[in-house]
């Protein structure tokens, strides 16, 4: 005799009819919804991706999902916890598949007695089924203790948070329920031993006793009561909030690596005056197919908002709030079903002013989604609504937008200025070189900050110093050199970004050099991402970088190694935007200092708070994102206080970094200094007196 089992056992011929019945009316339902989430989603304004589609990216977002490492990062049972729902839930899904192939197509189709499903295939079968539909109880008793008796801050408290897990659960519970009937209701007929049901052999213990014909009658009761819970919840399926994430965060993981890290969207804005159209968000329909799949994709876990330096530092500013906001004003004027409805603006109703410009645009929030949902560009194109189309900003950011078009610089310093940051120090031209005839490796890229700000003068002059020493060949553009942009794009002022983009390239395209070194990551980023689209496709440097290849090439011999408590913060546009983190800690190991990690390092490192336009801002005192940013730094060197011999230094990589820690140290009884590592560098080769005017604060 076979080992194996009858399928539908108990049921009628009459009862499977209904059944397949009720199965197909179910699946239909299913993909009519889908079908529906699919064409509200198609409205979106299209989409275009910087990078192509392969395999090799679809066994990467394959890896990601199936891994969970994502949600894993920092929060260990969370992980777990999802682990055992996702693979419970999938395999369960493949079980019913190979079920229904086995009996459709073996037994009633094709007429055999059995088609695969029988030997140790189907112990092996009977085994996994138990022990992930158990995983799946486990998880759901997880996930609602951790929800409703430990209730973590990020996430929302309310009955209808029940449902979803509460269904699985009884479909579960009910599922091992009607095993264990079964199995003691045929106990004297079973080819195989029960216990490779180890679920349902337990269960069946509970009906030792209870005569056959009971067990039968309990049996296809609870089997009918089962299968409308499963049926009705998979025609549900589609349209239940956060539950439809099962179906589309696939696809966003996916859309994720196909876009450019760090680039906005390029708009004719021109055109769109002249032909009347609008610029950025300003309702619902102005939002694209991906921006649709993020609104269908969020789960409300919070992590976005955990992760949000606004909101941490007290603002009102959330992330998932936004997403959350975004997509109850979608259901309200697209529903998935009925009537549309004309559509409200979003600054004001899903999106509030002052949220609006807390954001900092320091990507934490994208970083810390497990499937990442892009809550900051939301944020960006709303913006760029407000000031291109309804010309309302804060109003420090019109003598801003002033200086940058006027003078090319944020700072309204005159162009002629430009090169007194290197006075007294071999610097040339590009103009001098190309009147040479001569070539130069490095176009240095100075920036508005290292150029007018005296405190990150010092940092470009230490960069000099060290290139000179090292002899490296580069030149400056002096006077030539203009705002790149970056931060006017960020508020929104995608016109004045595109006049500064197409100057810098017109300018850039008259020299000859290698490559582009720069001291700043926001103008890194600009120059490598944002300025090809202008005619402009420069490979860039970060000064980190360029000094770690003059370590590995031992042109750089630290002299004065001296051993100090250090700790790295990490920049925005530096790390989360361009994924360059080893480089700085590379350089620092090198003249002799190991970094002791802040808590919140790398990819997720707290913002400074001078990203997205802030810096020319004023902070409310207890808003401010650089002071705790700062007293973690001081936390990490165990140094919240002056005392003799405890000095410790913050290293940092950006200028606007060091602006804004300088601001909040200054603020702070500390001996703590904020250093750029170019000037711990020089210092370590001599170049600079670490005590002497150049060396710190």
């Amino acid at each position: 005799m076979d080992v194996t089992r009858e399928l539908f056992w108990n049921i009628s011929s009459d009862g499977e009819f209904v059944f397949y019945a009720m199965s197909f009316l179910a699946i239909a339902v299913f993909v009519y919804g889908v079908f529906r989430q699919i064409k509200r989603i198609k409205r979106g304004k299209n989409f275009e991706f910087s990078k192509g589609f392969s395999l090799s990216l679809l066994i990467k977002s394959a890896r990601t999902v199936s891994s969970n490492r994502r949600i894993y990062r920092g929060h260990v049972m969370t992980g777990l916890m999802h682990l055992m729902l996702m693979s419970g839930f999938i395999i369960l899904f493949i079980g019913t598949c190979i079920v229904l192939v086995e009996y459709d197509l073996f037994q009633k189709i094709l007429g055999k007695e059995h088609g695969f499903w029988f030997g140790k295939f189907f112990l092996g079968f009977e085994l996994a089924m138990d022990v992930f539909g158990c995983l799946l109880i486990l998880g759901l008793l997880i996930a609602i203790t951790r929800r409703f008796v430990f209730r973590p801050s990020q996430l929302n408290i309310e009955a209808r948070e029940f449902l979803f897990p509460g269904w699985l659960l009884l479909i579960a519970l009910s599922g091992f329920v009607i095993e264990g009937l079964r199995l003691a209701a045929t106990a004297t007929e079973l080819t195989y031993n029960a216990q490779w049901s180890p679920g349902g052999y337990l269960a069946s213990t509970l009906f030792a006793t209870i005569p056959v014909e009971d067990l039968e009658l309990y049996h296809r009761l609870l089997w009918w009561i089962h299968a409308v819970i499963v049926l009705i919840g998979l025609g549900y399926l589609p349209i239940a909030p956060k539950v439809v994430h099962m179906l589309s965060a696939g696809f966003n993981v996916l859309f994720k690596d196909l876009r450019s890290e760090g680039r906005l969207t390029k708009l004719d804005v021109e055109g769109a005056f002249e032909r009347e159209e609008s610029l950025g968000l300003e309702r619902i329909s102005d939002l694209s197919q991906k921006d649709l799949l993020d609104l269908q994709s969020c789960t409300e876990c919070g992590q976005c908002e955990l992760g949000c330096p606004a909101h941490n530092a007290g603002k009102s500013l959330s992330p998932r709030s936004i997403i959350l906001d975004l997509q109850a004003q979608l259901k309200v004027e697209q529903p998935l079903f009925g009537t549309h409805k004309e559509g409200k603006p979003v600054v004001g109703n899903a999106m509030l002013t002052e949220d609006l410009w807390a954001c900092t645009t320091c990507k934490a929030c994208v970083e810390a989604c497990p499937i990442y949902i892009d809550p900051l560009s939301k944020i960006l194109e709303a913006r760029r609504s407000e000031v291109m189309m309804q010309d309302r900003f804060p109003q420090p950011f019109a003598d801003v937008f002033s200086a940058v078009e006027k003078r090319g610089n944020p700072w309204n310093e005159h162009p002629t200025s430009r090169m007194e940051w290197a006075k007294g120090l071999d610097v040339r031209t590009m103009v001098e070189v190309q009147e040479a005839g001569e070539e130069v490796d490095y176009l240095f890229w100075v920036g508005c900050s290292a150029t007018f700000d005296p405190r990150n003068q010092k940092i470009a002059r230490s960069l000099v110093k060290i290139m000179n020493a090292c002899s490296v060949s580069f030149a400056v553009l002096g006077e030539e050199e203009r705002c790149t942009g970056d931060f006017v794009r960020r508020i929104g002022n995608e016109y004045l970004f595109q006049m500064e983009a197409e100057r810098n390239v017109k300018t850039l395209n008259k020299y000859a050099f290698k490559e582009i070194l720069a001291v700043c990551p926001h103008c890194m980023n600009s120059l490598s991402k944002e300025h090809s689209e202008f005619g402009g496709t420069y490979k860039v440097l970060h000064h980190s970088e360029l000094i770690e290849m003059l370590v590995k090439e031992k042109r750089i011999n630290p002299q004065k190694i001296t051993e100090r408590n250090i700790t790295f913060h990490d920049p925005c546009y530096l790390g989360r935007h361009n994924g360059i983190y080893d480089a700085p800690r590379q350089v620092l190991k090198a003249i002799g200092n190991a970094v002791t990690e802040m808590r919140n390092s790398r990819s997720k490192s707290s913002c400074c708070g001078a990203g997205g336009g802030r810096m020319w801002l004023e902070e409310k005192p207890a808003e401010r994102v650089n002071d705790r940013r700062v007293e973690e730094a001081l936390q990490t060197l165990s140094c919240g206080a002056t005392s003799e011999g405890r000095g410790g230094v913050i290293a940092s990589s950006c200028p606007f970094c060091m602006t804004m820690m300088e601001d909040a140290l200054g603020s702070k009884e500390t001996d703590v200094v904020n250093k750029d590592i170019a000037e711990l560098v020089a210092e370590a080769i001599g170049l600079e007196d670490r005590k002497g005017s150049e060396s710190g604060r």
